[in-house]
């Protein structure tokens, strides 16, 4: 692995990467109340936006042509939505305020396969379906209790959404509480948003025009390729999984695993990238950041915890695959990958 850039800002400031859009090749990053837009094609900055809150939060379309910006003031539970038209020019881009999410907003918005140019947005008393195309909400679900957290099931033609609503009592909607939890199913499909009555406690989602699925039970994860009808089956007791991102080309998964012993005792977390042509991860970092793929290039994109830079982008490619299993991150038996930093372009953000 070699490293060919390094964009550095001091921590000093607030400082987020926020998300990788390969579309249209750009990094977003976040800087006190400014958003960085860097061009991965052009390896510079593209362009800046003085924002009036911290730029917390970035949710694409699964078009990617659509963005989802939320932005919260001075590290309060206020926060304001913005949807951006990505296919405007950069220098014309509009940011469209389109009002507020719930308090806990990092839980309730999400894109959705089966509706590429919308995002869901739970705000504190409504669940919508905005369509960011149009600018305007498809569908309004109002709700009598305050939104703490929505989970979304994604179906082949229909949805199911779990909403986790407030306590009354709860001073902090952003901290957990002994309570049973007060949780009510709705199905998404055929425009419109109705009341289910049986529970999923599933996770189930759709990347790369639903070729690739993730689905967990509680009991196992599996991971499925239709592209070249593969199939990997996990362990969820030992092996807590989540999936966050595939590249354009669909190349690599991205995402993080707590792992347990037989007795649920927790031993390690890693974030990593794993291979759609196995399904087995090939990269890992201990716990570490999330790691994005742009694949136009052979990138691997994290954030880096060292003094001379903030986001590390290194060149990644099959000769740099570590050949690993779950079992092997389980026991800590994993070798760091050799970075080579010598003659790498660092840019002051």
């Amino acid at each position: 692995m070699k490293k060919n850039t390094g964009l550095y800002i001091s921590d000093e400031h607030y400082r987020k990467l926020l998300g990788i859009n390969e579309k249209y090749n750009l990094l977003f990053i976040a800087k006190d109340k400014e958003l960085i837009l860097f061009s991965l094609k052009a390896m510079e900055v593209k362009d800046r936006y003085n924002l009036s809150g911290f730029p917390k939060k970035i949710v694409f379309t699964q078009s990617q042509d659509y963005m989802i910006l939320i932005c919260e003031a001075d590290y309060s539970y206020q926060n304001k939505v913005y949807v951006i038209n990505l296919k405007e020019d950069s220098k014309k881009m509009e940011f469209s305020l389109i009002g507020e999410a719930a308090d806990s907003y990092l839980f309730t918005i999400h894109s959705l396969s089966n509706y590429p140019n919308h995002i869901l947005i739970g705000r504190k008393y409504s669940l919508e379906l905005f369509n960011c195309e149009k600018r305007e909400a498809s569908l309004i679900l109002p709700t009598s209790k305050e939104i703490h957290l929505v989970k979304v099931i994604e179906g082949e033609e229909e949805d199911y959404i779990a909403i986790r609503f407030v306590p009354e009592y709860q001073p902090d909607p952003n901290m957990p509480t002994i309570d049973p939890p007060d949780i009510q199913y709705y199905k998404l499909g055929k425009g419109e948003i109705c009341e289910w009555k049986e529970p999923d406690p599933r996770t189930s989602k759709y990347f790369k025009e639903k070729t690739i699925r993730f689905i967990n039970d509680g009991n196992q994860s599996v991971l499925l390729n239709s592209s070249c009808s593969l199939k990997q089956v996990y362990n969820h007791k030992l092996y807590n999984m989540g999936i966050r991102f595939v590249d354009y080309e669909g190349r690599y998964l991205s995402g993080n695993v707590n792992c347990f012993d037989k007795n649920d005792n927790f031993l390690r977390r890693y974030s990593f990238l794993m291979d759609t042509k196995t399904l087995m991860p090939v990269y890992v970092q201990k716990d570490g950041p999330s790691l994005y793929y742009y694949a136009k290039r052979n990138y691997l994109i994290y954030e880096e915890d060292s003094r001379e830079d903030y986001i590390a982008i290194v060149e990644f490619t099959e000769e740099d695959h570590q050949s690993l299993t779950m079992e092997l991150l389980s026991k800590g038996k994993v070798k760091k990958n050799r970075v080579d930093s010598k003659g790498f372009k660092q840019i002051i953000l």
